[in-house]
């Protein structure tokens, strides 16, 4: 059907978005944290900047979200029973919204609280503070975190079993593990008291995985090589 004026247009828009609204939960939710959001930029008067990026994370959630109901409101329409590939299709619009969201929640942390406070106790390290620029330690953990949960789905992929979440050829909890324990051992400069507590704890993870059947103990070392080769190579590129 095609619309005869702009009008109409906008009509039809305002529709789909009331259906939004009144059928899905979520968006209702999501309405309220962004009235919370506006108010609370203007109570803390954001610059023009800052104030461009919590309506840019605003904007990409809602939008993800109505595909995601677009989607599945098509699926619904073509089939009422279940079928693999009607599932493939609802997961991959719910993880636009988990990608939206994921980005709305690091604009929000980076904008409303104060974070260079922690920033600064992350850097002051004795063995950073040797080199003339020191690295951010948190930005550090962050980038690591990044390319494990790039090269994980890769590896898995290649082997050709285990989901993201769930099995697979190298273990995603095991990998998170040891990086955290890399950083906090980096970050009290190697103490024994610090960093061997940290690393049975990264232990106890990789030892669950392997307890519950979800990974063999080949798949959970295999976690916590990359975990340690990506955190290695990042510290030793740092600027």
């Amino acid at each position: 059907m095609s619309n005869k004026h702009l009008g109409e247009s906008f009509y039809h828009a305002f529709e789909g978005l009331s259906h939004a609204i009144w059928t899905q939960r979520h968006v209702r939710v999501q309405l309220i944290v962004i009235a919370l959001a506006l108010l609370l930029s203007y109570m803390m008067r954001l610059d023009a900047l800052r104030l461009l990026f919590v309506l840019s994370a605003i904007a990409l959630v809602m939008i993800a979200e109505l595909f995601n109901t677009a989607i599945e409101v098509v699926v619904n329409m073509i089939t009422d029973s279940y079928h693999p590939l009607a599932k493939i299709a609802k997961d991959v619009a719910a993880a636009g919204v988990l990608i939206a969201s994921m980005y709305a929640f690091l604009v929000g942390i980076t904008v409303f609280f104060p974070v260079r406070q922690f920033r600064d106790w992350l850097t002051r390290t004795e063995r950073m503070q040797h080199v003339s620029h020191p690295a951010d330690l948190a930005v550090i953990v962050l980038l690591a975190l990044a390319m494990v949960f790039i090269l994980i789905p890769i590896f898995k992929v290649r082997v050709g079993h285990g989901s993201l979440l769930r099995g697979g050829a190298v273990s995603a909890h095991t990998a998170v593990a040891f990086l955290l324990f890399a950083a906090i051992a980096v970050k009290s400069n190697f103490q024994p008291l610090i960093s061997i507590p940290a690393f049975i704890l990264a232990i106890l993870v990789a030892q669950s995985r392997v307890e519950g059947k979800i990974h063999t103990v080949a798949e959970v070392l295999w976690g916590a090589t990359v975990a340690l080769i990506v955190m290695a190579l990042l510290m030793l590129i740092r600027p």
